[in-house]
């Protein structure tokens, strides 16, 4: 179980509020009270307030509490912001395994693995961070060979070395960046959730049914339904209340 201290920057009264909540939701899980500490972790929440540790605790009350689907929602949630997180990593696996009818893809070339495994270690502001400071080292090294206080072969293949480290530093935040901004996913959070062929129960069928803690890609929304895109390539129409995005 974790702890943490909230920092906001709304005003001491509303941190104040902000950190008691979760120091109960915390003394609520460690008395078992689950449902009663995922209600004031969701209280944070609502407040549009939300960091790992808040994502983890309440991942672990809804894992406790027997809501799969919710907690791969919630360990999901803590990887965005903390991706480098064993603890959450651990549990999100965990929680996976507990999936009815998973689906599960090949595994991909391994130069793909590699760089999906990088790009999915650090956030985009982590990326952008190094980036800048490669950028900074070779404008050093730079401005040192070009006044004459150091200069070989050597520094000037660091300074080549740098610049090519940063453009594709700065490259895969960019492509982070436009994948997060392109792709709508969510989390099944009930068991049998049926997938219609339309936006309309009357004059559609139903194609398939999927399970709770289900990864899915959102296309559109439509009366309070959403079309998915399953790992498979399957698409179909659920209502909203079936899922939680991420």
């Amino acid at each position: 179980m974790k702890y943490c201290i909230i920092i906001l920057f709304l005003g001491p009264i509303i941190a104040q509020d902000i950190d008691l909540l979760f120091e109960y939701g915390n003394q609520l899980f460690i008395n078992g009270r689950f449902d009663d500490a995922i209600d004031k972790y969701e209280k944070i929440l609502e407040q549009d307030q939300e960091n790992a540790d808040l994502y983890y605790n309440i991942g672990n009350a809804y894992f406790r509490s027997h809501e799969i689907g919710k907690a791969i929602w919630a360990y999901n949630k803590g990887i965005k912001l903390s991706p480098r997180d064993n603890d959450i990593h651990q549990n999100l696996e965990i929680a996976n395994s507990r999936i009815i009818d998973r689906l599960l893809l090949p595994e991909p070339f391994f130069l793909l693995r590699l760089y999906r495994d990088l790009k999915n270690n650090f956030t985009i502001q982590e990326f952008i961070m190094i980036g800048s400071l490669l950028l900074f080292l070779e404008a050093s090294l730079f401005m040192n060979l070009q006044f004459g206080w150091i200069g070989n072969i050597v520094i000037r293949k660091c300074i080549s070395i740098l610049v090519i480290s940063a453009m594709l530093i700065h490259g895969i935040a960019i492509d982070k960046f436009f994948q997060q901004k392109n792709t709508r996913r969510g989390i099944i959070i009930e068991n049998g959730v049926e997938a219609y062929s339309g936006p309309f129960y009357g004059e559609n069928t139903v194609l398939f049914r999927i399970n709770e803690g289900t990864l899915v890609d959102l296309h559109q929304s439509q009366e309070g339904l959403v079309e998915i895109i399953l790992i498979d390539g399957k698409t179909g129409w659920i209502t909203t209340n079936t899922m939680r995005s991420l």
